[in-house]
């Protein structure tokens, strides 16, 4: 719980940060980029306050924001789509999920993550997000995004002005994935982690295990699994599929080292952090042919080229063959180029250089 509220601003808080994402999401990846950047902020020194909204959906890292100001404000009607109200000497703005400050003479910088809902989400919920985050990015002085693939995609979907600065920061995984298991052995389970929803093709790895009798599929996170999931899969596939709702950092370290592989089907990332939480972890990655992956994991992927479920069973049965103390070696050496330090040491250089 978060014990240090104050009712007025400091005159010297010169970062503020927006957390609206902690009251939106109970966990998420965007939530964790934010904590890890305001553990670094506390870590540095950095003058920095953080506006907090009722309610909030997750607890926050107290110990590790001691030098963090943090304030509580009283929520609005439709909070998160209205502009956030700022500290007077805030010298740069960062908010959490595509807000504007109050004050339009204050440098903001905003992190784009993906592009999710411009490539599958129509209608008025597609309408309304991607009208926020196009506000957002055309009234920021830096954007900063997780990968090439999203800056490839801001060009596409929005565009950049000249006087705007584009900052390409890659995502990290957290120092509780390491790998323990020195000789390379597994248990007989794949490993699938987060959402299963549509671009995740959740289903081609179901339809996979119909060629994979000896393994089991476990999943974490991404809500219980529905019936309508699993409809048209044979009961010999379903009783293998074992759902293990949220785990810790520390238990899911565990099961990347102890299982076959992590499954990661997604055609559409804008990062993806298990893929470098499982390099980390001594875990082979299967994925498909997703651009943003594909760049994160590089040559310590196991890539199937077609949505073909005899394909990815293939791949994942390629994990377990004499390449696979390779493939481990590839994703460790690979997955040291990404830590939240380097991440967050740049973040605090884009808002240096806006003044702060």
């Amino acid at each position: 719980m978060v014990s240090k509220f104050v009712k007025v601003y400091s005159d010297f808080m010169k970062i503020t940060i927006d957390g609206i994402i902690f009251s939106l999401q109970r966990h998420g990846g965007i939530s964790v980029y934010f904590k890890q950047l305001l553990s670094y902020l506390s870590l540095s020194k950095s003058e920095s306050t953080l506006l907090l909204h009722n309610p909030l959906l997750q607890p926050l890292m107290e110990k590790n924001w001691s030098e963090v100001l943090m304030v509580r404000q009283s929520s609005r009607y439709l909070e998160r789509y209205r502009n956030c109200r700022v500290p007077k000497k805030t010298a740069v703005f960062h908010s959490s999920y595509y807000r504007n400050p109050s004050r339009n003479n204050i440098p903001t910088v905003v992190t784009v993550h993906d592009f999710i809902y411009e490539e599958f989400i129509n209608g008025p919920r597609g309408w309304v997000h991607t009208a926020q985050k196009n506000s957002a990015i055309r009234s920021a002085q830096a954007i900063i995004c997780n990968s090439e693939s999203t800056k490839d995609d801001l060009l596409k979907y929005v565009g950049v002005r000249s006087d705007q600065l584009v900052y390409v920061t890659h995502l990290a995984a957290s120092a509780s994935f390491f790998s323990f298991n020195l000789k390379s052995e597994y248990l007989p389970f794949v490993l699938f982690v987060g959402n299963r929803a549509g671009y995740k093709n959740f289903s081609l790895v179901l339809k996979a295990m119909e060629f994979l009798p000896e393994l089991e599929l476990h999943c974490v996170g991404g809500g219980a699994i529905q019936s309508l999931e699993l409809q048209n899969i044979s009961d010999a596939v379903v009783n293998r599929v074992k759902h293990l709702g949220l785990v810790t950092d520390e238990k899911l370290n565990e099961l990347y080292n102890n299982a076959v592989c992590l499954v990661y089907p997604s055609s559409y990332e804008g990062f993806g952090i298990p893929v470098v939480e499982a390099m980390k972890a001594g875990c082979p990655v299967v994925c498909t042919n997703c651009k943003a992956v594909i760049e994160i994991g590089g040559n310590a992927l196991t890539v199937v080229k077609d949505d073909d479920p005899r394909l990815m069973a293939e791949a994942i049965l390629e994990t377990m063959s004499s390449s696979r103390d390779l493939l481990i070696q590839k994703g460790e050496i690979i997955s040291q180029r990404y830590s939240w330090e380097n991440t967050h040491r740049q973040t605090l250089a884009v808002y240096k250089s806006l003044g702060a």
